[in-house]
């Protein structure tokens, strides 16, 4: 979304939609509230919530949309503006210490446990320091994907490794043992991943 953009109010009336900022600065508008978004800023929005987000920064908003069920052009609904100037938005904030992942990555949970029953899917920020690994490992119940924010490294997935930086999107199958490696010896590798069903400690199996 470039400088100064909003997008046009609307709402669906069956997807939920989950918004996760990558880079920039925003507003997002939902029912009667508004959040102030930056990186690392998320928010799901269940059906039937009008919402917009608005470019309030100096650079591209980018971002990314997740829909449940798969997105519908036609279960948009274009909504008549109202005025927005006396919503006072909130600034997001992790509500909630990182905690350390089996796999040994520093994690924030991204989704309440109603929402992770309800939607069947889970989201998670993982961090790997420079120069750490995690350890390799694999889930008989949970397909997971990774979408990489920050940093470089390489993913291993079964016998074979792949090079993955910002942007790189890696499927990880059941069954699959699979493990994060952060090459850089300054930078942190910032991950999220998605798992789907809902991750759980039990579906977690080490190599």
């Amino acid at each position: 979304m470039n400088e100064g953009n909003v997008s046009l109010l609307h709402k669906h009336l069956k997807m939920t939609e989950i918004y996760f900022i990558l880079e920039g600065e925003g507003i997002l508008y939902h029912g009667d509230k508004a959040l102030q978004v930056e990186k690392g800023s998320y928010l799901v929005i269940p059906p039937d919530t009008p919402h917009k987000l608005k470019n309030i920064g100096e650079s591209n908003l980018e971002h990314l949309v997740f829909a449940i069920p798969p997105f519908n052009p036609e279960d948009i609904e274009i909504i008549k503006e109202t005025s927005t100037e006396n919503i006072t938005p909130t600034k997001f904030n992790y509500d909630k210490a990182p905690i350390t992942a089996l796999d040994g990555a520093l994690i924030y949970e991204l989704m309440s446990r109603e929402e992770r029953e309800q939607l069947d899917l889970s989201l998670a920020v993982g961090f790997l320091p420079p120069c750490k690994k995690s350890i390799p490992h694999y889930h008989k119940n949970s397909e997971e994907l990774y979408y990489v924010i920050d940093g470089c490294g390489k993913v291993k997935i079964g016998d074979q490794y792949f090079e993955i930086k910002r942007g790189s999107v890696v499927y990880i199958p059941t069954n699959k043992v699979h493990a994060l490696e952060n090459e850089s010896d300054s930078k942190k590798l910032e991950v999220l991943c998605i798992s789907s069903p809902a991750y759980k400690e039990e579906d977690f199996f080490i190599e």
